[in-house]
């Protein structure tokens, strides 16, 4: 395009900043942030934005903030999708402290937050098991003008199942339903996860049957999430039983449930059953 002596736009260079971030190539998607500049042209804000979801994408983290400070030093003002995912890539990085105070910034800015920013932080302070700033959060979001979905409920309850906070994440999944919503397959098994984890095989096995009536089909994470709970227990035949629905469903064991099925033979010695299965669930080559 320039040996044709034709000037690109700021569209253009964005758009290949952003094929180069896209690919991990920071270097060159710099360059040619730089060639913009150089020709004269004044970078926007989708510009800063490609180039700071690039550098968070790599763990460059100062890089990227270093960029987003660039962005008012230009005169440019910061959107709420170049605030999110400054916000977003923080907390990717492990730094929460840096994270919240950026939110409350972008607040004072007067840039109100979307359904995204919602989900970035009460995701961003789960991971960081910080579980009471999560739920104070989501008590605002529910006080706004925001509708949560079913993802906000989704990551709040894996997080406090994680957390250990059992009861919580019980108390959230029974709220999905008395809020209208409708949990998808990824709710059931962060619920069940979290029932597994504690040992409560009885009644993840009844959410299972719960879900098949509510019309949610279990995938392959939720027989495995269930088969490895009952493992752990060293509850064999009722292992054995659901992988054989598993299997018959056309789904396949992940690598942890057959290295857990393999570890039972010592304590089992020579048990047909678990054999057979082991034999069936190992890929031939």
């Amino acid at each position: 395009m320039i040996q044709r002596g034709e000037v690109p736009s700021v569209v253009t260079y964005s758009a290949l900043m952003d094929g180069y971030c896209l690919r991990g190539q920071m270097e060159e998607a710099h360059k040619v942030f730089d060639s913009l500049v150089n020709m004269g042209l004044q970078p926007d804000i989708i510009s800063y934005c490609s180039l700071i979801n690039g550098y968070c994408k790599k763990r460059r983290i100062d890089e990227a903030m270093y960029l987003f400070k660039e962005v008012s030093r230009k005169g440019l003002t910061p959107d709420i999708v170049t605030y999110n995912t400054m916000v977003h890539g923080l907390f990717e990085n492990g730094k929460c402290s840096a994270a919240q105070e950026l939110f409350s910034e972008m607040l004072a800015s007067g840039q109100s937050p979307d359904l995204c920013t919602y989900r970035i932080l009460l995701d961003g302070l789960c991971k960081n098991r910080q579980i009471a700033e999560a739920l104070s959060m989501f008590q605002a979001m529910e006080n706004s003008e925001i509708c949560y979905d079913i993802v906000c409920y989704n990551i709040l309850i894996d997080g406090t199942s994680k957390a250990g906070s059992l009861e919580i994440a019980r108390k959230l999944f029974n709220e999905v339903f008395s809020r209208g919503l409708q949990p998808n397959a990824y709710t059931y098994n962060v619920m069940i996860g979290g029932l597994c984890r504690k040992g409560l095989m009885d009644d993840a096995k009844e959410l299972l049957t719960r879900m098949e009536e509510e019309g949610c089909l279990p995938d392959h994470f939720t027989y495995n999430l269930i088969v490895q709970g009952y493992l752990k227990r060293s509850e064999r035949d009722e292992a054995i039983v659901l992988l054989e629905k598993m299997l018959a469903m056309g789904f396949s064991a992940h690598a942890t449930t057959i290295s857990m099925l393999v570890d039972l033979l010592p304590t089992r010695g020579q048990d047909p059953t678990l054999l057979n299965m082991i034999q069936k669930l190992v890929p031939r080559t």
